[in-house]
């Protein structure tokens, strides 16, 4: 099978910059080439000029414009071509026009937002689409995308992971004080809910986890004043949550290595980077029920509601008996780069045999 990548968005870098910008990318490419047998090409656009350079193996290819792009594309002379992002449509339509048929093409969700701005451009690029991909298509994932005109109803969504585990193998340890020692992950914005982070935890320190700690490890700080206020109003209890500055992602195996619980309180992920690197190191997870949530965690535990502070606490208290090498095992099976390259040859086998939705505005 030969796959094109897509990478729509254009770069002012140099090609091996960019990449080092976009390892989900560049991994995604040397797992369908090195587990699944693929044969790939990545065609990306520049800012800069065109050029190109490997990686493992795989060709990438940087155009200037998006005819040469498609021109690429179409010389490769491929079975799938699989965009990175929804929100490409004019690139869309170009791919679907120059390859007449003669490929298919499934785009990848990458967390946008559905929106009823610019359906009328979806409903004329879905002409030419033949899939797409999700992290939880089997959840809920898509459903307000069809529901917003975006996607046709009779689309085929598929289930696939949109990026395995980034982290590196080796990095500094870390100690983190508490047992169990809990990590709250993201940004401190309103879609994140860290208010309810740290009344939940309140609510469970205080009911039967004297010796926990909560560890907040926040970039976007957008709410901190308001966080630091909630803490601080928790009197001795506030000693136990931690407010820590962003780290490196070469550092994050060992936050993940050092925690006991991986603890999200999202409303919404497009994915959820996060939650699969805390699976990977073996974290027992606490988090939302929200599709891609659902989908990653899988079989391994239950899952509470956005903002029920009273479930999140009682999951709190109950995660510290899961098993860490029973998570690491079941992470390995499911959300490695392996299982990504499964469940894309999965989606584009289907997509081949099947032709495609009708295509139809």
């Amino acid at each position: 099978m030969r796959v094109a990548i897509v990478m729509p968005p254009a770069t002012e870098l140099a090609p091996d910059d960019a990449l080092d910008r976009w390892p989900t990318v560049v991994q995604q490419a040397a797992a369908l080439r090195e587990h699944a047998g693929a044969e790939v090409m990545v065609a990306c656009r520049s800012m800069v000029s065109s050029a190109d350079t490997r990686r493992a193996g795989v060709p990438y290819r940087f155009a200037v414009d998006d005819r040469r792009l498609v021109y690429d594309v179409r010389e490769w002379r491929p079975d799938v071509v699989h965009v990175h992002g929804l929100g490409f449509t004019r690139l869309t339509i170009r791919l679907g026009l120059a390859l007449h048929s003669r490929a298919a093409i499934v785009l990848q969700h990458h967390g946008e937002m559905p929106g009823r701005r610019t359906v009328l451009a979806h409903r004329v690029a879905r002409r030419y689409v033949d899939g797409y991909l999700f992290t939880g298509a089997s959840t809920g994932q898509a459903q307000p995308f069809v529901e917003c005109g975006m996607l046709d109803e009779r689309a085929q969504c598929h289930e696939v992971l949109e990026a395995s585990s980034t982290l590196l193998s080796e990095a500094p340890p870390v100690d983190l004080a508490g047992s169990p020692s809990i990590l709250w992950v993201g940004r401190l914005i309103e879609s994140k809910d860290p208010l309810n982070a740290i009344a939940a935890f309140a609510l469970a320190a205080e009911a039967t986890m004297p010796e926990a700690h909560l560890h907040m490890l926040a970039t976007d700080r957008s709410l901190e004043q308001r966080v630091r206020v909630a803490i601080d109003t928790l009197g001795p209890l506030s000693e136990r949550i931690h407010l820590h500055e962003p780290v490196t992602p070469a550092a994050m195996t060992g936050w993940y290595a050092a925690a006991d619980v991986y603890f999200s309180t999202s409303w919404r992920e497009g994915s959820g980077y996060a939650l699969v690197e805390a699976l990977t190191e073996g974290c027992a997870p606490v988090v939302t029920s929200i599709p891609s949530h659902l989908a990653i965690v899988g079989g391994l535990g239950p899952t509470f509601p956005p903002g029920d502070v009273i479930a999140a606490a009682g999951l709190l208290m109950g995660a510290p008996a899961m098993d860490r090498a029973y998570i690491r095992l079941d992470a390995t099976r499911r959300l490695s780069w392996p299982a990504v390259a499964a469940q894309l040859v999965a989606a584009y086998t289907s997509v081949l045999v099947s032709g495609g939705v009708p295509r139809v505005l």
